[in-house]
């Protein structure tokens, strides 16, 4: 497969003994940010769950004959994190957490995947960098299926996928000096995953989409 929309939209259906069901063809897949979601939930004061959201996400997976040997290049823009609260997210982008001006991206790179013991969910094991500090994140999660792509001659693919990170891994250790409070944002940070993903090069479509902004993953 060549990457651009070439791909007859077959699935892979596991033989016997395999614990897959059915998963992607063998191909190119660039990340359709229009319409995936990279979402986070965090602890406050072990009592008060908070909720966000990255906006900027793209990427490519490239899905192997051997689904075991995929890849993926996923990147994140820091400045577009989303949590409803204007003044909070500011401060998320300050040097005390993101540090936005001096790490405008984060990047996650997956390397190999795996079936787990339940039917249909993989490992896709990989490495995130956020502010220059890698930290081993595998993201566990399940293919949903595949449709013909609405938009030209591909075919669209999903998955769901999660990770649990330690924010202070990455050095986001701050913590505001709250009287009585033992940790007044907490240490795990839970991601969630929902991602559209098209076997055909849709960066010129979604910068046309998205025109008040630039796509991130243009060099890619």
């Amino acid at each position: 497969m060549d990457g651009n929309g070439g791909g007859d939209g077959r699935l892979r259906v596991a033989g016997e003994g395999d614990r897959s069901s059915a998963l992607p063809e063998a191909d190119t897949w660039y990340i359709d940010p229009v319409h995936s979601t990279i979402g986070f939930t965090a602890g406050m004061q072990e009592l008060v769950r908070i909720r966000g959201r990255f906006g900027k996400v793209s990427g490519v997976v490239w899905v192997g004959e051997k689904v075991e040997e995929s890849s993926a290049n996923v990147t994140i823009e820091t400045a577009s994190i989303d949590t409803g609260i204007q003044r909070r997210d500011n401060h998320l982008r300050s040097p005390e957490f993101l540090d936005v001006e001096r790490h405008p991206t984060m990047n996650w790179h997956g390397y190999r995947t795996e079936p787990t013991a339940d039917r249909g969910v993989w490992v896709f094991h990989g490495d995130l960098t956020v502010k220059g500090v890698k930290v081993y994140t595998p993201l566990t999660g399940r293919f949903l299926g595949q449709r013909p792509y609405p938009f030209g001659d591909a075919v669209l693919a999903s998955f769901t996928g999660s990770a649990r990170l330690d924010r202070f891994d990455f050095g986001l250790d701050a913590m505001p000096p709250v009287p009585g409070a033992k940790l007044f944002i907490g240490r795990g940070v839970d991601v969630h995953l929902d991602v559209a993903m098209i076997n055909s090069d849709i960066r010129f479509f979604t910068k046309r989409f998205l025109s008040d902004r630039r796509v991130p993953g243009d060099e890619l």
